[in-house]
C-alpha cells in the first residue's frame, strides 16, 4: 500500500449500476401509469349483446321524454306543441295544467322535459314553458339545441 500517492481514478468513480437500475424501475413505473390513464373512467365501451348472457335480464322501463315544441305564430305569440300535438288552448296555463295532469297520473319527476324552440320564438316564451314544467313538478328540464345541417 502506498500512502503518499492518490488512489487510481478507476477506484474513485462510484458504481453506476444501482443508479441505472433505479432509473429503469422509475421509467417503467411512469410508462405503465401513463398508459392506464388513457382509458377514461366510467366510459368503457362494450360490444355485448344485451340478450345474451347466463340468464334473462330484467326488462328496463324506458322513461318517456316529454317534448315541448314552440313555434313562432307570426303575430307576437307562439304555438305550443306537446308530444307532437298542438295544445288546444295554446296558453302556458294550459301547458302547466297538462304537465300537472301527467305528474298526478304518475309521471316520474326526474323524467326529462325537453323544450325546443324554433328560430324567431321570443325567449320569454321559452322561459314560460320552462317555468310551467318546473311548477308542474318536473326537475329535469332541458333545452333542445338545433345544429345546422
Amino acid at each position: 500500500m502506498r500512502r503518499g500517492l492518490p488512489e487510481p481514478l478507476s477506484e474513485r468513480i462510484p458504481n453506476l449500476a444501482p443508479m441505472v437500475d433505479v432509473i429503469m424501475v422509475i421509467l417503467v413505473f411512469f410508462m405503465l401509469g401513463a398508459t392506464l390513464t388513457i382509458v377514461r373512467e366510467g366510459a368503457l365501451q362494450s360490444e355485448l349483446d344485451p340478450r345474451s348472457g347466463p340468464g334473462e335480464g330484467v326488462p328496463v322501463e324506458i322513461i318517456p321524454t316529454v317534448k315541448i315544441a314552440l313555434e313562432d305564430a307570426g303575430d307576437g305569440r307562439c304555438n305550443i306543441h306537446v308530444m307532437g300535438r298542438r295544445l288546444e288552448d295554446n296558453s302556458f296555463e294550459g301547458l302547466f295544467a297538462l304537465l300537472r295532469e301527467k305528474r298526478e297520473a304518475g309521471a316520474d319527476p326526474t323524467a326529462p322535459v325537453v323544450v325546443a324552440a324554433q328560430p324567431g320564438v321570443r325567449w320569454r316564451w321559452v322561459v314560460k314553458a320552462m317555468d310551467a314544467a318546473v311548477r308542474a313538478g318536473f326537475r329535469n328540464v332541458q333545452f333542445a339545441v338545433h345544429l345546422g345541417e
